[in-house]
C-alpha cells in the first residue's frame, strides 16, 4: 500500500515539474558576476573576517525552504548567492535542486529590493542558528551600506515564533517589510542581494561551528543585552538554572531524567523550559545566572549574554561536539562537562540518549 501511495505522489509530482517548467523554462546551467553585467560583487570585513555581498539586479530566488536556494537570472543559476545544503556541506551550485525540477512554484512579483537572510533549514525555528545564521547577516550588509532604509524588504526563512518577533522588533525592522520564505518561495524582485554565511567559512560544518567569530558575539550583545536589561530592572531571576528542554521535540533525551532532577532540586537549580520565556527574559535570566546546567542544544546560545566567570556544565553525548564549549570559552566562562557515551545513537552527530551519574553531577555542582 504505502509502495503504492509514494508511486502516485511521485507520478503528481513530476506531472506538476513539468508544468511549471513549461510556465518559467528549464534552468539550464550557472552565470557569475564574472559573465553578467546585472550580478555586484562587493566585499567587506567585519571583524578579522572577509565576507562577501551579491547584488542581482532582476532576478528570481526559489527556495525549498531546507536545504536549497537558488537565485536566478536568464534562466540560470547565480554562482556565490545560491545555496544548497548536502550533508552540511555547501556544494557546487550546479547540485541545486532546480537544475533538476525547475522552479515548482507560482513566481510572485516583489517591487523594490530585497535584502534575503536565508541560511537553510535550521534558521526557521532554531533559536541557535537564528541567532548565529540569520541576523548576524545584517551586520555584514551594514558593512557595505550602513543605511536599511535602502532595502524594501527582508527575507528571512521564518518569523512566526516569538522570539524571531521580538528580535525583529528590537532590530527596528518594519514589520510591512518582513518577507517570510513559508510564503515567498519563488518570486522575482528588481534587485535581491545575498551575503556570505556569517560562519561557515571554511565550507566545513564541523569546523566552522566551532568557531564563531568574536564579532558576532559582540553584536548580538550590542543589540539585544543592554536593552533589554533596562527593561527587567524590576525583576528577580535565579542564579542557579538547568535549562529542562521539556520543549524538545526530538534528538536527544537523559534516561535516568527523574534522577538527574532530584539532584538539581536538592543543589537549589531553577529547572527552566527557555521556550516559556521571552527573549528579554532569556536574555536577563543568563545575564543574572551564576551556574547554568543542561542538556546539550540550541538554548546554550543564549550563553553569549552571560557576565564573565558564570559556571557553565553541559550534559552531552560524546558525539556532540565542542561547540558550546568553545562559545563558552570565547565569552570568558568557566565552563565543564559530563560528556558520556550514548546508549542509542540518532541519526544527526548531536544526537543520543544517555545516562548522567548522579554522584558525577554533585561533584561537578561543588
Amino acid at each position: 500500500m504505502l509502495i503504492i501511495k509514494k508511486t502516485i505522489q511521485n507520478f503528481f509530482k513530476n506531472i506538476t515539474y513539468k508544468i511549471f517548467k513549461i510556465l518559467y523554462g528549464n534552468i539550464t546551467g550557472k552565470t557569475s558576476h564574472i559573465d553578467n553585467l546585472d550580478i555586484d560583487l562587493k566585499k567587506v570585513q567585519v571583524g578579522n573576517n572577509s565576507y562577501e555581498i551579491y547584488y542581482c539586479s532582476k532576478s528570481s530566488l526559489y527556495t525549498d525552504t531546507i536545504h536549497d536556494t537558488a537565485i536566478i537570472k536568464n534562466n540560470k543559476i547565480i554562482n556565490g548567492p545560491s545555496f544548497q545544503l548536502r550533508k552540511n556541506f555547501n556544494s557546487d551550485c550546479l547540485n541545486n535542486s532546480v537544475l533538476k525540477k525547475g522552479t515548482p512554484r507560482l513566481r510572485r512579483r516583489v517591487k523594490g529590493k530585497v535584502l534575503s537572510l536565508l541560511t537553510g533549514g535550521g534558521g526557521n525555528s532554531n533559536y541557535w542558528h537564528w541567532l548565529f545564521d540569520v541576523l548576524p547577516r545584517i551586520e555584514i550588509f551594514t558593512k557595505q551600506e550602513i543605511n536599511l532604509s535602502h532595502i524594501d524588504f527582508f527575507l528571512f526563512p521564518n518569523f512566526d515564533l516569538n522570539f524571531q518577533k521580538e528580535s525583529l522588533d528590537i532590530l527596528q525592522i518594519d514589520p510591512k517589510k518582513r518577507l517570510s520564505s513559508i510564503n515567498y518561495r519563488h518570486f522575482f524582485a528588481d534587485q535581491i542581494t545575498v551575503t556570505s554565511h556569517p560562519y561557515n567559512l571554511l565550507n566545513n560544518p564541523n569546523l566552522d561551528s566551532l568557531n564563531i567569530p568574536n564579532w558576532i558575539c559582540e553584536y548580538l550583545r550590542a543589540k539585544f543585552l543592554k536593552k533589554e536589561l533596562q527593561n527587567s530592572k524590576l525583576k528577580i531571576f535565579p542564579e542557579k538554572i538547568y535549562i529542562n528542554r521539556k520543549d524538545a521535540t526530538s534528538l536527544r533525551y537523559i534516561i535516568n531524567l527523574k534522577e538527574v532532577e532530584n539532584v538539581l532540586e536538592k543543589e537549589k537549580f531553577s529547572s527552566l523550559t527557555l521556550s516559556n520565556y521571552s527573549l528579554s527574559d532569556q536574555i536577563s535570566l543568563f545575564y543574572n545566572a551564576k551556574k547554568i546546567i543542561g542538556l546539550h542544544g540550541a538554548g546554550f546560545a543564549n550563553l553569549i549574554f552571560c557576565k564573565p566567570n558564570t559556571r557553565v556544565i553541559e550534559l552531552k553525548s560524546n558525539t556532540a561536539g565542542d561547540a558550546i564549549k568553545n562559545l563558552a570559552i570565547k565569552n570568558k566562562l568557566i565552563y565543564d562537562d559530563i560528556s558520556c557515551e550514548p546508549e542509542s545513537i540518532n541519526f544527526n552527530n548531536q544526537a543520543g540518549d544517555i545516562i548522567i551519574k548522579p554522584n558525577v553531577l554533585r561533584n561537578k555542582i561543588n
